[in-house]
């Protein structure tokens, strides 16, 4: 491949730089700041090129083409045509114009092709073919020529020369890794055919990719004709500093047009530190990159490392998707193995015709070897695999939630005297005494008949934090929030529970209803004030370093209580942080309140919130075309949600950032990054409010009387459009936007692997099989639409008529046997205890959690929906069956309804609901969430505790 092993050694470097940047770019917050980024990474790449000019005798070829030793490496056969001098300024021109088209394409990534940038080896093996077509030199030979030559040498030594063997091998070889590209799945984020121009992008796409062909082509003649190494690098240097000069002077007067200021409040989010790793990471990988191709072009053409860098990846991606034969995600034993062979095929002419007798350091013969095992092995592997299931994924889930859901009742329920919930607090925190009057609250709980005793997770976990500051922060904190808008004040004094009368008559129904709930229990509490975020979204959002921080500090509090003897130097280490949680709270609004916060602003704080490790951490998916299948893996069995409570934890899921309105739409009221002392209603797993229960006001509590089996066998959503801001984000990736879209409008091109039962003797077994989305909702039973509103003046009900999708008259959803439940724009859908109450099964999807999210169990209560929406048609199949509703894929399927496991669902939950969903639950919520706060807001929290009496 190379002639020397400095060139080697730079398409070794230059293949491991292409794969970090290929396999990394994909999560980076860079890509929201786009043209900054660019202009950054430029700058960052140009100064590593310049620096290593200086040690340009240490790098291969430092003498440059023309030395001495050039006539006996044979290198001038390989000359391009003399550069230009207008060549350079056209590589910066065209470097720019690229980055802008890259840019449009992203924007609009959705609506891209697969496969088109698989087309950049062909192209330069089109160039290749008419305009640098070279007769090889004579081979100069004492001895004459042999007339009865090898027949076997004359075909190879056509093979090696002839121009049409390296179109031949390039055309097979771009087949495979074409091929190879389609079988992404495609997520649920919407191409609009009313605001979108799916051609544009394609164009853009192809015009990218000759824009990158031209760009390599050119570079190669510059840097073949360079005189030395050192000059070599100064010129690329050079066109990446004005480059990075051009993209600056881009954004700079993009913004100025937009009328957008310069420097935002990013610069005070405290990701700084993440954007300049990252711009200087990427800037010295994209330096080794240019460098590695710029060293190797000076050797030889680009063609050959263009097609070996295609080729590892390529392979890669097929061999991936052979392993995957069998799941969800590839249903076909034939596709991936064609496109691997195509490949390996092609790859082998192409390094035949480019006369590469090695690639980087491994001989042709051994990586022929390699390539003919690795087929070999692919085609054993898929030949072995099983794809046949002996249970359906839900009849299994359902199964096995039977069994969680007993066991999660004794391990809740463990105690029944006071002795005995004594010994299970402390065993459950870390030997800490309960609170103050624990034994009025565990009387409290047996007199309403509680189900649950010894199981509060949520609390503890909120409350957690605030063990790691002092309580005179928390009091500090607790004045910043009473100085809020939509924030309720209870106090509760000398016994009795009273709140401080908003005005708003909802929100003044809100609090009267809780206060109704503490003053039951009120004299048992100490004097305190809380305060009630009456607005439907979270407010505190701390970064985890600071959290995890109080955490420790906290837990360090609760070994504390066991001895009071113990080293004085640790004694010190266990006092709660005196300035935890950001800035001192006097200063919070001023420092960490956000007002308005715009979505990437929003992306960014909410990353701080996750663990450092976690992929959110390593920036926001910008792939919003395919669906990310390691995104949902974790908490998946194929296509349905396995681990409900894990699915809720955005930290490890990217992709979540575009497909909720929650996180689509800028966060309109004040956010902070210090621990306050707020209550709020719901939260997502980043957010520290505390969880209380609060009523809804708006919400129908009537019983629902019609029987489960004489209710149409249908699957429903409505709601009306929201008022809320439409930005572009929320129009293509919003959680009710999708939905609809998914069920109404779905493109022929989208298509969902779907289980479908086949006959194995006399059982029946079940197989993966590729299906037209559109297709599947003819046959499956769902009404999806939004409401036709009173009035249709807000921006976001103007965009669904812009958008055409569908709305119809509202319809009584509990005439369905299963009813589809989304979240706000805010939180969590307000119908979701009145519904798990009725006598239909709720398919929830939500990233919300709510004071009962723990005590409700998938699979025996409700049906849990991912919010991607790729396992909603097989869930839906499961229950009501597809025999008789139509042809799939030209025949009839053979599957049968599961009406009986969906009314035992909703039968359970509705008992489950009765015993756990009360209203005398959430006031032994209520009560035993002030006691642990009673306890932490005290200055003498270390003394407030119950010891039972000796002999008790």
């Amino acid at each position: 491949m190379a002639g020397d092993g400095g060139s080697r050694l730079a398409g070794v470097c230059f293949l491991a730089s292409f794969m970090w940047l290929y396999y990394s770019l994909d999560k980076q917050f860079l890509t929201e700041r786009p043209r900054l980024s660019a202009c950054l990474v430029l700058l960052v790449s140009g100064a590593v090129a310049f620096g290593l000019s200086f040690f340009s005798k240490r790098l291969p070829g430092a003498d440059g083409r023309f030395d001495s030793e050039a006539v006996f490496k044979g290198m001038k056969s390989s000359l391009p045509q003399r550069p230009r001098r207008f060549y350079v300024p056209c590589i910066i021109l065209l470097i720019v114009v690229r980055l802008e088209v890259l840019y449009s394409v992203v924007h609009d990534f959705q609506c891209t092709a697969h496969g088109i940038e698989a087309f950049l080896p062909l192209l330069l093996a089109l160039h290749e073919f008419f305009f640098n077509q070279k007769v090889p030199p004579p081979v100069q030979s004492d001895e004459p020529e042999d007339p009865w030559g090898d027949c076997w040498e004359d075909v190879l030594d056509w093979i090696k020369h002839s121009h049409l063997t390296l179109l031949l091998g390039t055309s097979i070889f771009t087949y495979g890794v074409f091929s190879a590209s389609q079988f992404a799945t495609r997520s649920s984020y919407i191409c609009s055919t009313y605001s979108d121009s799916a051609s544009w992008i394609t164009f853009l796409q192809w015009a990218g990719v000759f824009m990158d062909a031209t760009i390599i082509v050119l570079l190669w003649r510059v840097f073949s004709w360079a005189r030395t190494t050192k000059g070599r690098l100064r010129t690329l240097s050079a066109i990446l500093a004005v480059s990075s000069t051009a993209t600056g002077v881009l954004w700079l007067s993009t913004r100025i047009v937009q009328r957008r200021s310069i420097f935002n409040a990013q610069s005070n989010l405290g990701l700084d530190s993440i954007f300049i790793f990252d711009i200087l990471s990427h800037g010295i990988t994209c330096a080794i990159l240019a460098v590695s191709a710029a060293l190797w072009m000076s050797d030889s053409p680009p063609l050959p490392l263009a097609g070996t860098t295609t080729f590892v990846c390529s392979s890669i991606a097929a061999s991936r998707e052979v392993l995957r034969y069998g799941t969800y995600l590839q249903t076909s034993k034939i596709q991936p193995l064609v496109a691997l062979s195509f490949i390996s095929a092609g790859y082998v002419i192409f390094t035949f015709a480019c006369n590469m007798r090695s690639i980087m350091y491994i001989r042709r013969i051994f990586l022929l070897l390699l390539i003919i095992a690795l087929v070999i092995t692919a085609t054993v592997k898929a030949l072995l695999r099983n794809p046949i299931m002996k249970q359906h994924h839900v009849n299994e889930l359902i199964y096995e939630s039977r069994v969680e859901t007993d066991r999660w009742l004794r391990y809740a329920a463990t105690s029944d005297t006071i002795t005995a919930a004594v010994s299970e607090y402390k065993e459950r925190h870390n030997g800490r005494d309960p609170p103050a009057n624990y034994d009025k609250w565990f009387e409290f709980a047996l007199q309403r008949k509680s189900a649950i005793i010894d199981k509060f997770d949520q609390i503890d976990k909120d409350v957690l934090p605030f063990w790691g500051m002092k309580p005179s922060k928390i009091q500090e904190g607790l004045e910043v929030v009473k100085a809020l808008p939509d924030v309720g004040i209870i106090k509760i004094v000398d016994g009795k529970a009273y709140h401080n009368q908003p005005a708003d008559p909802l929100q003044r129904l809100i609090l009267d209803d809780a206060v109704s709930m503490i003053s039951s229990f009120s004299q048992h509490l100490p004097e305190m004030s809380i305060a009630i975020n009456l607005q439907e979204r979270p407010r505190i959002l701390v970064p985890w370093e600071d959290i995890n921080r109080l955490k420790q500090a906290g837990t360090k509090s609760k070994l504390k209580l066991l001895s009071r003897a113990i080293d004085p130097r640790q004694a010190d280490d266990s006092k709660p942080l005196e300035n935890s949680g950001g800035s001192a709270f006097k200063a919070a609004p001023k420092s960490t309140a956000r007002p308005y916060v715009t979505t990437k602003d929003f992306h960014h704080l909410q990353a701080l919130a996750c663990p450092p490790g976690s992929k959110i951490r390593a920036g926001v998916s910008w792939n919003v075309r395919d669906h990310c299948a390691s995104c949902a893996e974790h908490h998946s069995r194929g296509p349905v949600v396995l681990d409900w409570w894990h699915s809720l934890d955005v930290c490890y899921q990217p992709d979540v950032f575009h497909l909720h309105d929650f996180h689509t739409i800028p966060h309109r009221y004040e956010l902070y990054q210090d621990l306050l002392p707020l209550f709020s209603r719901s939260k997502t797993d980043s957010f520290n409010d505390i969880i209380v229960p609060l009523i809804r006001s708006n919400v129908s509590h009537e019983p629902d009387t019609k029987a489960f089996h004489t209710k149409e066998e249908k699957l429903i959503w409505q709601q009306e459009p929201e008022e809320q801001p439409v930005t572009h984000q929320s129009l293509h990736g919003g959680h009710r936007n999708r939905l609809v879209h998914l069920i109404n409008q779905a493109s022929d091109s989208l298509k969902q692997s779907l289980i479908i039962s086949t006959k194995s003797g006399k059982e029946t077994r079940y197989v993966y099989e590729q299906v037209r989305t559109s297709e599947m909702n003819q046959i499956l039973p769902m009404e999806v639409s939004y409401i036709f509103p009173e009035k249709c003046d807000g921006p976001s009900c103007q965009m669904v008529q812009s958008e055409n999708l569908p709305m119809r008259p509202r319809q009584d959803a509990l005439n369905n046997r299963y009813v589809m439940l989304l979240d706000t724009a805010d939180g969590p859908s307000p119908d979701t205890l009145s519904l798990i109450r009725a006598n239909s099964v709720p398919f929830i999807s939500t990233i919300f959690r709510e004071w009962y999210t723990d005590r409700i169990m998938p699979w025996s209560h409700f049906v849990p929906i991912d919010i991607r929406y790729h396992g909603l048609h097989n869930t839906l199949a499961y229950f009501t069956g597809l025999t008789g509703r139509g042809k799939i894929n030209g025949r009839q399927p053979l599957m049968q309804q599961r009406m009986d496991d969906g009314r035992w669902i909703s039968e359970q939950g509705r008992k489950w609901a009765d015993k756990v969903l009360r209203r005398e639950d959430m006031e032994i919520y209520w009560f035993r969430l002030l006691l642990e706060w009673g306890r932490v807001i005290s200055e003498d929290r270390d003394n407030m505790k119950f010891t039972l009496k000796q002999g008790s």
